[in-house]
Order: structure tokens, then C-alpha cells, then sequence
């Protein structure tokens, strides 16, 4: 009875270390999960706080950029942005995403009113309800964008 329990110790101690190992750490957590960045990123995301050069906004001419603004990510690697303009909600036309560096960076790619945006962002956070992440644009800015997760772009 004694080496069954060894044996079972020594296979729960291996099982943790090989989650520990694939499991994604990003700097503002979570430092494990049982579910894979993919899964953990597809779905709908209201952008709630937007901080620009280290300044939390509430408002940009960035159409993209301003909080309250949704972003859908999807299974097939396709992007969409739902944007608020005056009274009129914009969808982009066309996006992607992709992990890279060992999904610590996202790379977003879309068209919205005639304008391309693309941008590597590194992720600060990915769990199931939030998402934080990073990225310099052209203009050398820095871009923080705080994402909630909504089951409905209209929730």
C-alpha cells in the first residue's frame, strides 16, 4: 500500500509540474490555469479602460480606442470591432489575431472606416474575465487597453 500511494504522489507532483510548465504566466496573472490562452482569450470583450502613455482616457479620436468599444475574438483567428461614433456603432471589415511569442504577445489586424490597424500587443492578463494588454503604435504612444468579458456584445 505504501509504494501505491509513492506512485500516485509521484504522478500528481509530474501532472502539476507539466501544467505549470504549458500554462501561460503573464505578468499580471493568473500564475495557473487549467485552460489554454486560446480558450481563455475567444469571446466578447467590452474595452472598459483605455490608458495612453501610462493616463487613463475616457475619450480619443482613435476610433478604435475608446473604452466602451467591443472586441470579438474568434476560433478561425478573425477579429471584429464594434466601435461608437457619435450615435453609430461601426463594425470593422475585415481582422485576424494570432499568439506569438509563446502566446505572450497578440498579434490584432482590422479594417474600420476605411483604416488599417495593426499593432503586436503584449498581454499583462488573460483569464476567463479579464484581459489587459500593451502595445506602441506609430506615434510611439503606449496603449493600455483593460478588457471585461461579456457573453453578448449587446450584454
Amino acid at each position: 500500500m505504501n509504494k501505491f500511494k509513492k506512485k500516485i504522489s509521484l504522478y500528481v507532483v509530474a501532472a502539476l509540474l507539466a501544467v505549470t510548465a504549458v500554462s501561460c504566466r503573464y505578468e499580471e496573472g493568473p500564475f495557473l490555469s487549467f485552460r489554454n490562452p486560446e480558450d481563455r482569450l475567444v469571446g466578447y470583450w467590452k474595452l472598459n479602460h483605455v490608458f495612453l502613455n501610462g493616463t487613463e482616457i475616457d475619450s480619443t479620436d482613435v476610433l478604435p480606442c475608446k473604452p466602451g468599444n467591443y472586441y470579438a475574438f474568434f476560433t478561425e483567428r478573425m477579429v471584429s470591432v464594434s466601435a461608437l461614433e457619435g450615435n453609430t456603432w461601426y463594425e470593422s471589415v475585415y481582422g485576424v489575431w494570432d499568439f506569438q511569442n509563446n502566446y505572450k504577445d497578440l498579434y490584432v489586424q482590422f479594417s474600420l472606416r476605411n483604416k488599417k490597424y495593426s499593432y503586436l500587443a503584449s498581454i499583462k492578463k488573460l483569464t476567463r474575465d479579464k484581459l489587459f494588454y500593451e502595445f506602441t503604435d506609430a506615434n510611439d504612444d503606449t496603449w493600455r487597453f483593460e478588457f471585461d468579458s461579456r457573453s453578448s456584445m449587446y450584454y
